[in-house]
C-alpha cells in the first residue's frame, strides 16, 4: 500500500551500513534456521553506503543475494503515534527483520513499502535491522535470433532474445542500451540494491493514509445562446481519501480540505469539509471541492504550470499534497488536447541512469533546462520508473509526462507473472497519479516485437489485465496497451529499421514514441568501457557487448568503417545527426496529418556504452545534439525534396536534365498566429558559391499549423553535374530569427 509520507516526522537511515554475501545453504537445515544463522554471522561483514546500487560499489556486477544491516536508536514518539519503517526502493526481493523479528517480504524495483514497527522497537539500546536483498539472474532461456549469422560476431555475442522473463524490471533487465546489449549477456549491469532512502516515519494512530486527486474542467451548455458547451472557468477537484483508524473504537469528526496556491500568489482558492464516521481499520471517503476561476497547469511553451496545495486535516493529522488542475485527453484520431486545446508534443525519452541511486536533482535539473532550451515539452519515461523528485521537477517546469510501466520485450504471460505485475502497476499508479505532469500511461514497452516462433501472448493476456488494474487507480487518463498498437509506432531509421526505407511507403500513426538512430561516442568516453587493445581494429565481440549492433551499423545505416578509429566515430555520428534531423522534419511535416507526438530515443545514454542519446552517459554531446536543436524549434522551416524513393539520412540525388523540386514547409506550434514574418530561401552551388535561385516573401504563420507556402523548382543543367548544392531557409519576425535551416542535394549525370 502506498502511503503519504511527505511532510511527516522522519528519521533518515541513510549512511554507512554493513553488507555480507549470503553463504550457500546446506542440506538438512530449514530456511528459517539458515536465515537466523546468516544474521548471527560475525565474519565477512564490510561497510557500504546506503542508498546505493551495488554495481557502483566494490560488489560490482554481482547476481545473487546480499545481506545488509544497520543499527538505529528508537526515536521519540507518543503513545498516540506509530513508527513505520519505510523503504523507498529495493531491487529486487527484500526480506526484512528488526531485532530478530521477521517483518515481511517485498518484490519489486521501484515501489516503496512500509512496516509498522512500533511494537518491535527497543525501549533501551540500539535496534538492529537486517535486509536480505535477493537479485539473481532471471532464469529465462536466451535464444539466438539468427539475425547476426553473417557477421564476424561469435555465437554468444550475436543477438539473443529472452524467452520469458519473470522479473518485473523493464529496462533494468532487458533493453538494447545496457551492458550486454542484445547478446546472450544482456542481463549484465545488475541494478540491485537498496537504491532509495530507508527511513522511519512517525504517524498518529488516526491518520490520513492516502489521497487520490482527479481534476475536471467544468463546462455548461449555453441554453439561451448558441446551445454550445462552454467553459465556466471553474474546476472540480475530486478526492478519494483513505483514512486509517488504528484504534479499537469508531471515531467521528470533520474531514477538512483547503486548496491554496503553491507557485503563484493568492489566498485560499477553495475550502470544504464533511463529517465522517470511521470504524477501526482503513476507510475510503469521497470529497469534492470546486475551485472557481481555476488556474490551470500548462506545458511551459503554452502557458504557466500553475500548482496548488491540497491541505487535508482529520483528527490530529494534517497532510499537504501538491497537484495541478488540468485535463489531457486523446480524441478518436489520436490527437492530444490539453485543457481543451490541441497540442503537438515535441518529446524526448529519458532515463537518468541504469543505476538510479546516482540520479537526483543535480542531474535532472541541468538535463531539463537543456531540454526546455531545445523546446521539448514532453518526456516519456519507459520502461522504468524514476525517483519521485523527477516527477516533482516536471510538475514545476511544465513538462508533460508519458509513463511506461517497467515491462520490456519478452516476459512470461503465466498467471503468476500477471498477478505480480498487476500489484506493481497499481503501486505505480498510486505513486504518480497526483503529479500535475502526468499525462498518459503505457502498460508495456513493445510487447510483440520479438522474433520467436512460440511467443508469450503478452498483448492479449498480460497487457489487458494491467490496463484494467491501472484504471482502478486512474480511470481518467489514457492507458495504452503497448507499442505498435492503438496508433503508436517506433521508427528508428538506420538503427532498428533499414536506412534505405522509402518513408513515403510507411503508414504513419499519430504517436511516434521512438524515433532516432545511434552512433559511437567520443573517444574519451569510448575509452571508459572498451579496453585499449580492443579499440582498433575493433574487437567486434567487445564492441557488440557495449552496444555497437554490427548488423544495424553496417547493413541498416551502411556506415563506412573508415581508415581510423576517429574516422569511424565521425562517420557514425554524422549519419546519426543527418538521419535524426531528417526524421524530425519528416514527422513535423505530418503534423496533425496524422502525427500528434514524437519522442526521440534517448536524451542521454543510461550507462557508459555506444548509444542513441543526444548526450552520452557523461553528458558529452553527440553531433546530433546541434542538428536536433536546429529543427525542434516551435517555428520550423524545412524543404521536402520531391524524390522517390524518399530515404531519410541518405544523400538526395537528382540528375542532369531534371529539375530539383521541393516543397517549402512553414510549421508553427504556437497557439498564436505570427503576422508579417519574412520567409527566405536560396539554393547555392557548394562548388562555386553561386546562388542558383532564391525567393523571399512575407506571410502570416497561422496558429498551430503546418503549411506549404512555396515550392522550389530548379532546372539542373550540365554545369551542375557532380556538384553538391545547399538549400538555406529562414523565417524571421523583425530582428528575431524564428527558424533557420538547411538541406543538401547532389547532381549527377
Amino acid at each position: 500500500m502506498i502511503m503519504i509520507h511527505e511532510g511527516r516526522k522522519a528519521i533518515d537511515l541513510s549512511g554507512t551500513w554493513k553488507y555480507r554475501y549470503e553463504t550457500e545453504k546446506t542440506d538438512g537445515i530449514s530456511t528459517e534456521d539458515f536465515y537466523a544463522g546468516e544474521r548471527k554471522a560475525e565474519d565477512g561483514w564490510k561497510e557500504i553506503a546506503v542508498p546505493n546500487n551495488w554495481y557502483l560499489t566494490e560488489i560490482g556486477d554481482y547476481f545473487g543475494t546480499i545481506w545488509f544491516q544497520c543499527e538505529f536508536e528508537t526515536p521519540e514518539f507518543t503513545k498516540e503515534e506509530h513508527v513505520w519503517l519505510r523503504f523507498g526502493a529495493v531491487d529486487y526481493t527484500a526480506d526484512v527483520w528488526l531485532n530478530d523479528i521477521y517483518l515481511g517480504c517485498h518484490e519489486g524495483i521501484f515501489n516503496p513499502f512500509e512496516f509498522d514497527i512500533t511494537d518491535f522497537l527497543k525501549k533501551e539500546g540500539s535496534n538492529r535491522l537486517f535486509v536480505r536483498d535477493s537479485a539473481p539472474r532471471d532464469e529465462t532461456e536466451y535464444i539466438n535470433s539468427g539475425l547476426d549469422k553473417n557477421t564476424p560476431l561469435s555465437e554468444p555475442y550475436q543477438r539473443h532474445q529472452a524467452k520469458a522473463i519473470t522479473q518485473v524490471k523493464g529496462h533494468m533487465i532487458d533493453a538494447m542500451h545496457r551492458p550486454g546489449a542484445m547478446t546472450s549477456f544482456r542481463q549484465d549491469g545488475n541494478s540491485a540494491g537498496i537504491w532509495d532512502k530507508a527511513e522511519l516515519i512517525i504517524r498518529p494512530e488516526k491518520f490520513i493514509e492516502y489521497c487520490k486527486i482527479s481534476t475536471r474542467l467544468v463546462q455548461k451548455k449555453d441554453w439561451l445562446g448558441d446551445g454550445q458547451d462552454k467553459d465556466t472557468g471553474s474546476a472540480m477537484v475530486s478526492l478519494d481519501i483513505t483514512l486509517n483508524n488504528m484504534t479499537s473504537a469508531t471515531v467521528t469528526g470533520s474531514l477538512r480540505g483547503d486548496i491554496i496556491p503553491d507557485n503563484f500568489e493568492g489566498g485560499v482558492a477553495a475550502r470544504s469539509s464533511r463529517n465522517v464516521v470511521i470504524p477501526p481499520g482503513r476507510s475510503t471517503v469521497k470529497m469534492v471541492i470546486t475551485v472557481e476561476e481555476a488556474k490551470l497547469w500548462w506545458t511551459w511553451d503554452h502557458g504557466y504550470p500553475h500548482l496548488y496545495n491540497l491541505v487535508l486535516g482529520w483528527q490530529e493529522d494534517t497532510v499537504k499534497i501538491r497537484f495541478g488542475i488540468k485535463e489531457i485527453v486523446q480524441d478518436d484520431a489520436g490527437q492530444w488536447y490539453l485543457n481543451n486545446k490541441r497540442i503537438f508534443l515535441r518529446g524526448m525519452r529519458y532515463i537518468s541512469s541504469l543505476w538510479m541511486s546516482e540520479a537526483g536533482e543535480e542531474m535532472w535539473k541541468p538535463d531539463f533546462e537543456k531540454m526546455i532550451r531545445m523546446n521539448i515539452n514532453s518526456i516519456r519515461i519507459g520502461s522504468h520508473m524514476e525517483k519521485d523528485g523527477l516527477y516533482s521537477l516536471c510538475d514545476e517546469l511544465g513538462l508533460l509526462m508519458w509513463q511506461v510501466f517497467p515491462l520490456h520485450y519478452c516476459v512470461s504471460d503465466d498467471d503468476d507473472m500477471i498477478s505480480r505485475a498487476s500489484d506493481m502497476i497499481r503501486d505505480m499508479g498510486m505513486m504518480l497519479t497526483n503529479h500535475a505532469c502526468m499525462g498518459m500511461w503505457s502498460v508495456y514497452k513493445e510487447p510483440e516485437i520479438y522474433q520467436l516462433p512460440d511467443k508469450p501472448n503478452n498483448y492479449f493476456r498480460l497487457c489487458h489485465v494491467l490496463k484494467e488494474t491501472l484504471k482502478t487507480v486512474d480511470p481518467v487518463r489514457w492507458v495504452h496497451l503497448g507499442d505498435y498498437r492503438e496508433g503508436v509506432m517506433n521508427i528508428m531509421i538506420g538503427c532498428c529499421s533499414d536506412g534505405d526505407t522509402d518513408v513515403d511507403d510507411l503508414i504513419i500513426p499519430p504517436n511516434i514514441v521512438e524515433f532516432g538512430s545511434q552512433s559511437i561516442p567520443c573517444l574519451e568516453t569510448l575509452r571508459t568501457f572498451i579496453p585499449e587493445d580492443k579499440l582498433w581494429p575493433p574487437h567486434w565481440d567487445t564492441w557488440e557487448y557495449w552496444g555497437l549492433f554490427y548488423s544495424n551499423t553496417f547493413e541498416f545505416a551502411k556506415v563506412e568503417l573508415g581508415n581510423s578509429l576517429e574516422e569511424f566515430i565521425d562517420n557514425t555520428q554524422e549519419y546519426e545527426a543527418v538521419s535524426v534531423k531528417e526524421q524530425i522534419e519528416f514527422l513535423r511535416m505530418k503534423k496533425y496529418d496524422p502525427v500528434s507526438s514524437m519522442y526521440l530515443y534517448y536524451w542521454s545514454d543510461a550507462c557508459p556504452m555506444i548509444g542513441s542519446g543526444l548526450l552520452d552517459y557523461y553528458r558529452r554531446p553527440y553531433k546530433v545534439y546541434d542538428y536536433m536543436q536546429k529543427v525542434y524549434t516551435p517555428v520550423l522551416v524545412c524543404a521536402q525534396p520531391c524524390i522517390h524513393p524518399y530515404k531519410l539520412g541518405r544523400e538526395k540525388i537528382f540528375h542532369v536534365g531534371m529539375s530539383y523540386t521541393a516543397r517549402v514547409w512553414a510549421i508553427n506550434d504556437n497557439y498564436e498566429s505570427i503576422p508579417d514574418v519574412l520567409l527566405q530561401w536560396k539554393v547555392t552551388d557548394c562548388e562555386t558559391d553561386e546562388i542558383l535561385c532564391r525567393n523571399s516573401f512575407r506571410l502570416e504563420l497561422l496558429a498551430d499549423s503546418a503549411e506549404i507556402p512555396d515550392h522550389i523548382v530548379l532546372p539542373l543543367g550540365e554545369e551542375l553535374s557532380g556538384h553538391r548544392c545547399r538549400v538555406d531557409m529562414k523565417i524571421s519576425s523583425g530582428n528575431e530569427v524564428l527558424s533557420e535551416n538547411d538541406s543538401y542535394f547532389r547532381v549527377e549525370p
